[in-house]
């Protein structure tokens, strides 16, 4: 574990989680969908890279970007083979359903903020048994990176303050969002995919495990909710 020092940190009494690359290993799925639908209305056969260009909004929004006024068709083309070969994707990474249940038998509130849209959201969300264990879920927005915001509302309706919060994420955008929000930034840098590095402002974590053990030391146990 990297970042920041640990000493006379702020009980967190709730944990926001990001969705690909950080509880599943997802990013395989979303771009081989996203390729799939582009050529399926005539678009041109992108390369992974071309594809991670296009993240930041929803993948609505993406496909706006890429297909214009196809997107609507290339759209339902996405979700069709988002479910379609969820099947490979339906576990969660080792350790992530443990850890989060271990929070909320601690009366740790455990959410997700995603920039996936809802759609597509929803479906992963069934596809791996999460809902239960979710008490806040906020999704993307079709114009860009929204994570701030929806890390916010979910903070908010907890009624927590921000240093009371951290969020988990696998990206530099991740922690700059953390940054926006004002929590506390925990990196997963775990999955193949992973970008986000060691950086002062945040923490950084190679393994779900490592990330666990930060969690057992900072979470407020003896929170009592409203």
């Amino acid at each position: 574990m990297t970042g920041l020092s640990t000493a006379h940190h702020p009980q967190i009494r709730g944990v926001i989680f990001d969705f690909d690359g950080t509880v599943a290993d997802t990013l395989r799925l979303v771009i081989s969908g996203f390729q799939e639908a582009v050529v399926s209305v005539g678009g041109p056969s992108f390369t992974d890279a071309d594809v991670y260009d296009y993240f930041g909004p929803t993948e609505a929004g993406m496909l706006r970007r890429a297909v214009g006024d196809r997107w609507p068709e290339a759209y339902r083309v996405y979700l069709a083979a988002y479910e379609r070969d969820h099947g490979a994707y339906d576990h969660l990474f080792y350790g992530v359903v443990e850890l989060m249940t271990s929070l909320r038998a601690r009366g740790i509130r455990v959410g997700l903020v995603t920039g996936k849209g809802r759609d597509s959201a929803e479906i992963s969300v069934r596809r791996t048994g999460l809902g239960p264990l979710l008490e806040g879920f906020e999704t993307g927005s079709d114009d860009g990176l929204a994570k701030a915001h929806g890390i916010t509302r979910v903070r908010e309706a907890w009624g927590l303050a921000a240093d009371e919060v951290a969020y988990v994420g696998d990206t530099p955008d991740d922690m700059k969002s953390c940054l926006e929000a004002g929590v506390t930034g925990l990196g997963a840098a775990w999955a193949k995919t992973a970008s986000v590095v060691a950086d002062p402002r945040w923490h950084c974590f190679g393994s779900v495990a490592e990330l666990t053990a930060w969690l057992d030391a900072h979470v407020d146990g003896s929170f009592s909710r409203p």
